[in-house]
């Protein structure tokens, strides 16, 4: 970041106070790669989705954030945070999402030196942030590994009007909290009365470091409440009572410059008139660093999905190779391979760049249950 050259540009652009510690930041990010998903009919040619080469964004970004010092140790403390997803793409993915503004991390709130800090806005929960220990080898390229469609960190989540707390650091450890508060709920009038179901979501997590160890832990938990306001029987009844996630990982590096990780998380879904589902997933990364360079491999499993027939038929695995050069402080090459085997009825995907196997370009794209998407590239970054 170049905090004081752009803090002067952007307080002449937007008209900040002088006195307003802002910076701007992100990073650009595309690459080459070739993907493919096996498995998947096409209904036209009658063989699996072809290998495409593809051009791709990488999950690039920018943002602004500042703060103000208040006095006896609180500051005022802001943030809007956008992706520039599919930049060379003229900003259109393969559903035919455009970007738009505060996509992403982006807040305002309060921070104190004891206490901790506050915010209020489009936040990462606690659990996504803590317990990311740095077992994504190839995070923010199409090998990632974690999120709600991969095979691990499946109970990460971006919540939209929320709240969260982030304690300060003490003493190695981190703490946090986050609530969600569901503002798009079901509705309805009929003759009954009014019906209302909603989602609020919310995680507990805490993070230790000391030294090359590295710990975290988290619980999340989203509801599906109904209410009604009549006394006569409700006509509508949500199909789940709550989903709640577990997660443990811890890694460790070496003053080899080796780093080994593994991170374990159970998922359990109630649901209202159906039964009950579990399904846990692991996690196993390796980093091993030679100066400017990297070399990094992971292998994660989904397990079965207990509570429905043919549970092992809901299994998932991805391992993924690559590596990496710092060209310089701020500019980095990189390259990597993935493969993603699910068994007939699982459809995990690429959590950056996922392929479909029907859909392209429409918001109804999908990947068919059963297909393995694999890919493999090289790309530049470049940090600002």
């Amino acid at each position: 970041m170049y905090k004081k050259t752009l803090a002067v540009a952007i307080a002449t652009l937007f008209a900040i106070p002088a006195y307003a510690d802002v910076s701007i930041y992100g990073f650009i990010s595309a690459g080459v790669e070739s993907a493919k998903a096996d498995g998947v009919t096409d209904p036209k040619k009658d063989k699996d989705f072809q290998r495409t080469t593809r051009v791709t964004d990488q999950n690039s970004r920018i943002g602004f954030k500042g703060n103000e010092d208040l006095g006896n140790g609180l500051k005022a403390v802001w943030q809007l945070e956008q992706s520039l997803r599919n930049f060379e793409n003229g900003g259109v993915n393969d559903k035919g999402e455009s970007a738009t503004f505060a996509t992403r991390n982006s807040f305002v709130g309060l921070s104190d030196a004891t206490v901790g800090t506050f915010v209020l806005g489009n936040y990462d929960s606690a659990y996504k942030r803590l317990t990311d220990i740095g077992l994504n080898v190839m995070s923010n390229t199409t090998a990632d590994t974690h999120g709600d469609k991969s095979t691990y960190s499946r109970g990460d989540a971006r919540l939209k009007n929320s709240f969260s707390w982030t304690s300060q650091n003490w003493a190695g450890l981190v703490a946090g909290l986050s609530y969600g508060f569901d503002e798009d709920r079901y509705v309805s009038t009929p003759a009954t009365g009014e019906q209302r179901q909603s989602n609020d979501r919310w995680s507990l997590a805490a993070q230790y470091s000391n030294g090359g160890l590295k710990i975290g832990a988290g619980y999340d938990r989203a509801g599906d409440k109904f209410k009604a306001s009549s006394t006569t029987p409700a006509t509508y009844t949500p199909s789940i009572d709550k989903t709640q996630f577990y997660k443990l990982a811890a890694a460790y590096t070496f003053t080899t410059g080796t780093t080994v990780g593994a991170g374990y998380e159970w998922a359990r879904v109630d649901n209202v008139t159906a039964a009950d589902t579990k399904q846990n997933d692991w996690h196993l990364a390796v980093i091993q660093k030679f100066g400017a360079a990297s070399v990094r491999a992971s292998y994660g499993s989904l397990g079965k999905l207990d509570g429905v027939n043919n549970a092992d038929d809901h299994k998932a695995s991805q391992w993924v190779l690559g590596a990496t050069y710092d060209l310089s402080k701020q500019t980095q090459v990189f390259a990597y391979a993935t493969k993603i085997k699910n068994d007939k009825a699982a459809s995990a995907n690429f959590a950056v760049n996922p392929i479909y196997s029907s859909g392209q370009g429409s918001s109804s794209a999908k990947l068919a249950a059963g297909a393995d998407p694999q890919a493999f590239g090289a790309g530049l970054r470049v940090n600002f």
